[in-house]
């Protein structure tokens, strides 16, 4: 076989050498004078075959640098310090995809809620300051009436420009937004209303269902153009995901969805609980676990979710919490995870046994049989496991009694124990 010449091109139909071999181009190969630089050539528009039919349909247009129009990045959330170079501590780029994940309890929706009142007040600190906001929420998991809305009040949201939003369809009589179909309609609708946010909670529940969520292809088949229409009706999208039950301890690896999500994401922002040393209750840390456009080591910061009680006109006071932002921290989320702590879910059913256990002994009145508060608990749906770490968690005494079978063990909470067994 004749060697090719890969930078050779035919003087009558502008193809390489190779494709002449088969003899489908209908002429024997004429090298192009002046050697392999592709240049247009007369008749190249008419030239036989369907390769020339496919150039007329989709071809390379080369744009060079000079042309593009460069722009500055813009912070939704700047947290810049004064001594600070200006925005060098920005932690949400405007009109992107930001990706708030943790593990459940840990506070992602009041996030939410905090940052949809501080757009509509415009004192979010960064480009809306002082700039109020419309916010569309798109929530599947909590309800409107009894949840999102009195958060919002809690939270101090202006009402007026925060928005549910439903979709109509004479076809379908229970639909909801759904990307990628609703993408154009969203973005007409968010520059019509002035909206700076949209917050999908969580962001997958808005994929349709025709596409399967577990290949990153399918799913980013449907957020692209959600990114692009937040660039181009200039809002930000904050995406609300859970951690994956099992995994390592990078968080990044542990957002469901996070190999679809891929270079989508410009900012991620991960949530995680921190045990208290004093045993007083866990506290919270949140942190930047991804900043495309800006600096990664900012400081992560406290938080802590408050009870709050939010009058319901007409009816009874609610009762709720809400998201409340505290100091920088001295750990990270990344650190609780490289130092052992326990799963999410496991750390949920001690909290859960923890409350359980110091009502039930409270109302005994401090003291039980060990029995007695397994075959309650069991009543009460907790595993032994999750007891036994909640009983370590509240420090509950316990005092052995009897000889043989008789012989048991009594829980105490602190302040019943015995004094002259002490």
């Amino acid at each position: 076989m004749t060697e090719l010449n890969p930078g050779a091109f035919c003087e009558q139909c502008g193809n390489m050498e190779r494709a002449h071999q088969d003899g489908s181009q209908g002429h024997a190969f004429t090298p192009r004078a002046g050697g392999g630089a592709l240049v247009p050539f007369p008749g190249a528009e008419t030239a036989r075959g369907g390769a020339a039919a496919q150039e007329d349909e989709r071809r390379l247009i080369l744009t060079p640098a000079s042309e593009i129009r460069m722009r500055k990045v813009r912070w939704l959330w700047d947290t810049t310090p004064e001594d600070a170079p200006p925005t060098s501590h920005g932690r949400v780029p405007m009109h992107s995809l930001c990706i708030a994940a943790g593990g459940p309890g840990v506070g992602k929706s009041q996030f939410a809620v905090w940052m949809a009142a501080r757009i509509t007040t415009g004192t979010m600190p960064g480009e809306l300051y002082g700039k109020p906001r419309s916010v569309i929420y798109a929530a599947s998991e909590d309800s409107w009436s009894f949840t999102i809305a009195p958060r919002l009040v809690a939270a101090g949201a202006d009402l007026e420009l925060v928005f549910r939003v439903d979709v109509a369809d004479d076809q379908e009589a229970h639909t909801r937004l759904t990307l990628p179909v609703d993408i154009q309609r969203l973005g007409k609708a968010a520059e019509e209303y002035g909206v700076g946010l949209l917050i999908a909670d969580p962001l997958l529940s808005l994929i349709d269902r025709r596409i399967n969520d577990y290949k990153a292809a399918e799913v980013r088949q449907a957020l692209e153009p959600l990114v692009a229409t937040a660039d181009k009706h200039a809002f930000t999208i904050l995406g609300l995901a859970h951690f994956t039950k099992a995994g390592d301890a990078d968080p990044l690896n542990r957002i469901a969805g996070s190999g679809a999500f891929g270079q989508l994401i410009r900012s991620a922002i991960v949530f995680s609980r921190v045990e208290d040393p004093e045993g007083d209750g866990p506290g919270f840390v949140m942190s930047l676990e991804k900043n495309n456009l800006g600096r990664l080591d900012l400081p992560s910061y406290e938080y802590t979710i408050q009870p709050v009680t939010v009058d319901i006109p007409g009816d009874e006071p609610a009762y709720l919490s809400k998201f409340v932002l505290g100091p920088e921290a001295s750990t990270t989320v990344k650190e609780q995870m490289l130092n052992g702590a326990r799963p999410d879910e496991e750390r949920d059913a001690t909290s859960e046994a923890a409350e359980w256990l110091a009502g039930y002994l409270a109302d005994v009145g401090g003291a039980e049989t060990r029995p007695e508060i397994k075959r309650a608990a069991k009543v009460a749906g907790l595993s032994e496991s999750a007891v036994e770490r909640a009983r370590k968690k509240l420090r509950i005494r316990s005092k052995t009694s009897g000889f043989g079978k008789e012989r048991v063990a009594t829980w105490y909470l602190p302040d019943a124990f015995p004094q002259e067994t002490s």
